[in-house]
């Protein structure tokens, strides 16, 4: 088949590539983006929204087909994965792919679903993963929803969103349906045209925030699972969906379209070696305050009651759109992403892990008055720093903060441009790191030989025949 657009030529790759075109090193990145996304699943598995979600679902729940993970209840395919995205992205925790959005809690719970149901292998599942994160991350790198003005001051698209998350889940799924090039063209179409609307434009404008956050992922999953399973049974979707001034570029909210980003080096680099990972339950734009804060009280042994007041500095993104700088935190959602009250969980609440935003901590006095000892500030120096990585990578690399911390009659400064977990020389997590968080994130709900165990055939999940053993090490006794 002749390639005639950006869209055939990655319905061509998504069905070509197969577990052995996968370099190791991309083979290494998908079994970390699996490990942190199902520890993410099993953590999110207890927050208020998840137990809505699945109380709802499993009412209605038909075959007994797949796995929602912790609880172990057998749902029918597009349900489980349904339940299971929603987990993933309930605590803020999971991946990002350079500033873009978080891509393996859609893919992953969709990958999965199929896979179990259908007996499938670990090194099958694998690649499924890798392409379906391949694709939807080249889908947003292609996205232009931010720019930096002459001016200096940060400019969205009128319209903001990452429903494109669900063309990736509908990849993973038809790979391991085994889907045909014209097949996988129409779960392209069939995903655009049920995916949900690119909501996430007012996310952050009001308190409390909603639950729905800026993303449903279940309908993402779920949009996603179904439309590989009705390509797969002959229905047809809109062809080229990516391509042309009317493409879903457009429908997206983007400004324009990177073109190159949907084909350029496609096969040879691979964008789940880019992926990024959080030690912390929270918005990526506060992952790099709070490094600094525990580099500066942990060099210079500066204890939560010496403090009389922190300034921190961050991009204007992440302080005017999605008001990270407010210290209430009244739900779980705010608390994920207010940072004067993450500076407080660092301050009182031990080490980093889902109860980090627990009613507990919530509603402690220490954590609140910790709170209002800070001050968030624009970083000045952000908006040419990423202005920069906009036009020589088209694509946000850095996030600029700094932080002052006034202790002792002193002031104690620093500043980064990198947060622990993202891709960049001397911040990805180590495997110890990876394995450290997934053990964390587990904890609450499964016992501690149970993780012992997903974690020994997640280290050799492509030697999995089957992935009916590992999900039951994730199903709580």
């Amino acid at each position: 088949m002749t390639q005639r657009s950006f869209t055939e030529r990655l319905v061509q790759f998504s069905v070509a590539q197969t577990f052995d075109d996968l370099p190791s090193s991309a083979v290494v990145a998908t079994c970390n983006l699996i490990r942190d996304t199902l520890g993410c699943i099993i953590a999110g598995r207890a927050a208020q929204s998840s137990r809505i979600i699945a109380e709802v679902l499993e009412a209605t729940a038909g075959a007994p087909q797949a796995t929602a993970l912790a609880s172990g209840r057998k749902l029918p395919e597009a349900t489980a994965a349904y339940i299971n995205a929603h987990c993933g992205n309930a605590l803020d925790a999971d991946d990002t792919v350079l500033y873009k959005a978080h891509i393996g809690s859609a893919v992953v719970p969709a990958a999965l679903a199929i896979a179990e149901h259908r007996g499938l292998s670990g090194s099958e599942f694998i690649a499924a993963v890798a392409l379906g994160y391949e694709v939807a991350g080249r889908i947003g790198l292609s996205l232009e929803a931010l720019t930096v003005g002459a001016d200096g001051r940060f400019q969205f698209g009128p319209v903001t969103g990452y429903s494109w998350i669900g063309i990736g889940a509908a990849v993973a799924a038809g790979r391991l349906l085994k889907l045909g090039a014209d097949e996988m063209h129409h779960a392209f179409g069939i995903s655009a045209a049920t995916l949900p609307l690119p909501g996430a434009t007012r996310f952050g404008s009001a308190l409390p925030r909603p639950m729905t956050k800026y993303l449903m992922y279940g309908a993402v999953a779920q949009a996603g699972v179904l439309a590989a399973l009705f390509a797969k049974a002959g229905f047809t979707g809109e062809r080229d969906i990516l391509d042309g001034d009317q493409g879903l570029w457009r429908v997206a909210g983007s400004l324009s379209c990177r073109w190159d980003a949907l084909g350029e080096r496609l096969g040879e680099s691979w964008l789940i070696e880019r992926a990024c990972y959080k030690i912390y339950p929270a918005c990526r734009f506060i992952s790099g305050s709070l490094d600094n804060f525990f580099e500066l009280t942990e060099t210079y042994g500066i204890g939560a009651e010496e403090i009389d007041r922190i300034v921190v500095r961050l991009p204007e993104a992440g302080l005017k759109k999605l008001k990270v700088g407010d210290a209430r935190a009244d739900t779980l959602v705010d608390a994920g992403f207010s940072l004067p009250f993450m500076l407080g969980v660092a301050a009182f609440g031990g080490a980093p892990g889902p109860h980090w935003l627990s009613a507990a901590l919530r509603n402690s006095a220490s954590i609140r008055a910790f709170a209002g000892k800070v001050l968030a500030e624009v970083e000045p120096s952000a908006a040419a720093i990423i202005a920069e990585d906009l036009r020589t990578q088209g694509h946000a690399v850095r996030m600029p903060c700094s932080m002052e911390i006034a202790a002792r009659g002193k002031v104690f400064a620093t500043r980064c441009e990198f947060a622990k977990g993202d891709n960049h020389p001397g911040f990805d997590l180590t495997q110890e790191q990876h394995e450290r968080k997934f053990r964390a994130f587990c904890a609450s709900e499964l016992g501690e030989g149970q993780i012992d165990t997903a974690l020994s055939m997640l280290a050799t999940l492509e030697q999995q025949s089957t992935l009916g053993p590992l999900v039951a090490a994730l199903v709580a006794a």
